[in-house]
C-alpha cells in the first residue's frame, strides 16, 4: 500500500511537469485559490456549477482550498476543460441501466458517451463502494448468460474468465475499471446503443518513458484493456446492443489547452 502511495504521488509529479505553470502550489498535487475561484466562475458560466456541487465534485462548494475538482491529476478537470469549446456537449450524464443504480458518464453528445480518467489508473477498485450489487444479477444474464447464483454474498464476485478472458484475476484487481465498465454498457443498452469512448489523461510521453513503474502501469493498463476489447462475450454483447467500442484515446495533459489558467 506504501509503495502505491509513493507511486500516486510520483505520477501527480509527471502530471504536474507536463503541465508546468507558476499556478500550481508547492504540494504537487492541487491548483492554488485563484484558480479555484476561476474554474467555479467557468462552472457557473456553463450553468454546470449547480449540477457538479450536488455529485462528486461538491468539494467545489464545501471545504477548504485543496478540492478534488481542482486536483492537477483531476480526470473531471481534465474533461471539463478538454471539452470546453463544445457547446453541444452534456457534461456528467447519467444512463439507467434498467436495475437499482444508474450508469453515470463524464459527457455525452447524443449517443456518442465519455468517461475519463487519469489518476483513477492507480485506484483500488476492489471496495465497497466500488463491487457491483448483487442487483446486476438479471444483467449479467441478460446481457452475458452470465447466470450467477450464489446468494451468500455481498456483491458479485466475478473474473476475467467469466467474460471468456483466459485470466482467472478478479475485475476488482486491475487498473482499468470494468466494474464502472458494465455498467457503462448496461445503461448504453438500457437506453439504446451508442458509442463508449475512453479518454485517458497521461504525463507527456517522455516523462512515462523515463519512470519504469509508470511505463509499467500503462503496459499492464493497455493489456488488461485489449483482452477486455477482444473478448468473444464483451463484443457479442456490443454487437447485440448496437453498442461502439473504439480503442481508447491517449490524450496528453499538456496538449490541453487551460481555458482557466488563461483567465486568472
Amino acid at each position: 500500500m506504501e509503495n502505491l502511495k509513493e507511486q500516486k504521488k510520483q505520477f501527480d509529479k509527471l502530471i504536474l511537469g507536463s503541465v508546468n505553470n507558476n499556478h500550481i502550489i508547492k504540494n504537487t498535487v492541487f491548483y492554488d485559490n485563484s484558480y479555484k475561484k476561476q474554474l467555479c466562475a467557468e462552472l457557473k458560466k456553463r450553468h454546470l456549477f449547480e449540477k457538479y456541487s450536488k455529485r462528486e465534485l461538491q468539494e467545489v462548494t464545501k471545504g477548504s482550498g485543496l478540492i478534488k475538482m481542482c486536483s492537477v491529476a483531476s480526470s473531471s478537470r481534465l474533461c471539463f476543460i478538454y471539452f470546453a469549446e463544445d457547446n453541444n456537449l452534456e457534461m456528467e450524464q447519467s444512463l439507467n441501466t434498467g436495475t437499482r443504480g444508474n450508469a453515470q458518464l463524464d459527457a455525452a453528445k447524443d449517443n456518442l458517451f465519455y468517461e475519463c480518467k487519469c489518476h483513477e489508473i492507480f485506484d483500488n477498485h476492489d471496495t465497497v463502494n466500488n463491487h457491483l450489487r448483487l442487483a446486476y444479477k438479471r444483467n449479467l444474464q441478460k446481457y452475458f448468460g452470465i447466470n450467477y447464483q450464489e446468494k451468500n454474498e455481498n456483491y458479485c464476485k466475478l473474473t476475467l474468465k467469466d467474460f471468456g478472458i483466459e485470466n482467472d484475476e478478479s475485475i476488482y484487481k486491475l487498473h482499468f475499471d470494468m466494474k464502472q465498465f458494465l455498467c457503462h454498457l448496461f445503461g448504453i443498452a438500457n437506453n439504446g446503443g451508442g458509442t463508449l469512448q475512453y479518454i485517458f489523461f497521461t504525463p507527456k510521453k517522455e516523462l512515462i518513458k523515463s519512470n519504469q513503474f509508470c511505463k509499467d502501469i500503462y503496459k499492464a493498463l493497455k493489456e488488461e484493456i485489449e483482452s477486455i476489447w477482444r473478448s468473444e462475450s464483451i463484443r457479442k454483447m456490443c454487437q447485440d446492443n448496437n453498442i461502439k467500442l473504439p480503442k481508447p484515446l491517449m490524450v496528453e495533459v499538456s496538449t490541453i489547452n487551460d481555458i482557466v489558467f488563461q483567465n486568472i
